[in-house]
């Protein structure tokens, strides 16, 4: 009978070793946010994405002063901890604009050609950011 306890004892250490070594709580996420500039200005309505070494990628959009929140997911803001290339593009605030913008009328970032052809590809990009904790003030500056 001490046998059988022992090796029940056993197989239940086991599995609960293998049960604890197959449960992953993904990458750490923290929470990013902060400003996009142009020679000081805000630049609003840049798509801001975050590509990390691995792992999946974050983005937010800058508002009218610039600000932008980063999203990890539809339910989490953030992005993975690690180092971050940053790369932006315009995206219009609703479709009169994009029409406008197309036309050649409308909002578009004075620079935006400027901006586009330095920061516009992750590629092409020399802005990099490590994340190492939540930040709630990262500028961005497209100078």
């Amino acid at each position: 009978m001490a046998t059988f306890l022992r090796a029940a004892a056993t197989a239940l250490l086991f599995l609960a070793l293998v049960g604890a070594g197959g449960c992953s709580d993904g990458p750490k996420i923290v929470p990013v946010s902060g400003t996009v500039t142009r020679n000081g200005q805000p630049v609003p309505h840049m798509t801001v994405n975050f590509e990390p070494a691995t792992g999946r990628p974050s983005w937010g959009v800058s508002d009218e002063s610039g600000r932008f929140t980063l999203e990890y997911d539809a339910s989490t803001k953030g992005a993975v901890v690690g180092t971050h290339k940053v790369w932006v593009a315009w995206r219009p605030a609703s479709p009169k604009e994009e029409l406008d913008a197309a036309k050649g009328r409308g909002k578009k970032p004075a620079d935006l050609v400027a901006i586009q052809q330095k920061y516009g590809a992750v590629d092409k990009s020399p802005l990099r950011v490590e994340v190492t904790e939540a930040v709630q003030n990262l500028d961005i500056k497209l100078d």
